[in-house]
């Protein structure tokens, strides 16, 4: 029960579901179950775990033990149980709109805690967060002023220009390279900047499941997209950029 007298139960796989009927857009908001699925399946076969285990060391050497370390947009949990992996004992706390996504963080890492939560409107106190980070989820720059401490740190994980561009090729005419953006948060300072770069070897299932997790599956001409489903194996370049924040003073 909070200090308002409204009670939240937790669900039997763990989470708590903290976002209000009011603050939906749709009935149920988030990813689709096919996508949610496909990305589980992909991050189960391990195909980006140098990304979640770079995020777990740049995180072990920011924070201490116990630090208390939010997932934004955590979909369902892969980064948050590496990060447990690598970086040791932490509190990691992980929030998404979508409950099925949230379900399964619940189930896959249970040391963290989950919530059904707008990463626009996080359920925790002000200040309490010692590192926040984001993998493709937007996040709002006054909720992470308000929620990082001082001298805190969040970590913004995007697409670098070259990503999947192999399959962009396949996908489109005339593919485009993703915009690199540098985000200004105010309150917070640019502390670093690194890529991580990789090559996977999808087979055809594997390539399925990639494009199903991505907004690629409603995008492309439609040939293309034919000439894409009857390939056995791909090889692929993933690239991001890591952007490292540090809280300032205030």
């Amino acid at each position: 029960m909070c200090e308002t007298g409204h009670c939240f139960d937790c669900a039997r796989e763990g989470y708590v579901n903290l976002l209000p009927a009011s603050h939906k857009r749709s009935k149920d908001p988030g990813d689709n179950r096919e996508m949610i699925d496909a990305r589980h399946r992909v991050h189960q076969a391990r195909l980006y775990h140098p990304l979640a285990e770079k995020i777990g060391i740049i995180m072990k050497a920011l924070i201490g033990q116990n630090a208390l370390v939010l997932d934004l947009g955590c979909g369902e949990g892969y980064y948050s149980s590496v990060l447990h992996q690598v970086a040791g004992k932490l509190r990691v706390h992980g929030v998404d709109v979508s409950k099925p996504a949230i379900r399964i963080a619940a189930r896959s890492c249970p040391n963290a805690h989950f919530a059904v939560a707008s990463s626009f409107d996080v359920p925790l106190a002000s200040r309490s967060v010692d590192a926040a980070f984001s993998v493709f989820a937007p996040t709002g720059a006054a909720e992470l002023a308000r929620l990082v401490r001082p001298g805190g740190y969040f970590l913004d994980v995007s697409p670098a220009p070259s990503h999947l561009w192999e399959l962009r090729e396949l996908l489109y005419d005339n593919p485009r390279a993703h915009e690199q953006v540098v985000r200004e948060l105010p309150s917070f300072e640019q502390a670093s900047s690194e890529a991580v770069e990789f090559i996977l070897e999808l087979t055809a299932e594997q390539l399925r499941d990639l494009v199903a997790m991505t907004p690629y599956a409603y995008g492309g001409q439609r040939e293309n997209k034919g000439q894409l489903a009857r390939l056995d194996a791909l090889e692929l370049q993933v690239a991001f950029s890591l952007y490292l924040y540090r809280r300032l003073p205030s």
